[in-house]
């Protein structure tokens, strides 16, 4: 199975762009001992350990596990469309506020205000 380098290499960027800590690609063992391979690790949003992203459509990533061993292993789960194959800062901050920190207290990026994409304006 092979994963959309572009979506890796966004997030990357991102990593750099946004301060965040990424790890692209990312790899996971299942219960079967085979290595799994995902698109990115994003540490400290979606959840204490962080979120461990693939692309949808990626079905092959459930067939092999038989069951998606990132939520097995307590990550936020998150499939993300073409669109987050190119960088787009403002795209890429959203998607982190709705994710939401679970970093350190206080140790949020500068650009984090925790509005979630279902709120409604002020």
């Amino acid at each position: 199975m092979a994963i959309d380098k572009q979506i890796s290499n966004a997030w990357l960027m991102a990593s750099f762009d946004l301060g965040i800590e990424v790890t692209a690609p990312f790899s996971l063992i299942n219960n079967k001992g085979e290595e799994v391979q995902y698109e990115a690790h994003i540490k400290n949003f979606g959840d204490p350990m962080g979120t461990v992203i693939g692309s949808i459509g990626d079905e092959d990533i459930y067939e092999i596990n038989d069951e998606d061993v990132r939520s097995e292993r307590g990550f936020h789960v998150s499939d993300l469309a073409v669109s987050y194959r190119i960088y787009n800062r403002q795209l890429f901050i959203d998607t982190l506020n709705d994710w939401m920190w679970f970093g350190e207290k206080g140790k949020e990026p500068s650009w984090y205000t925790s509005k979630h994409w279902s709120a409604k304006p002020d």
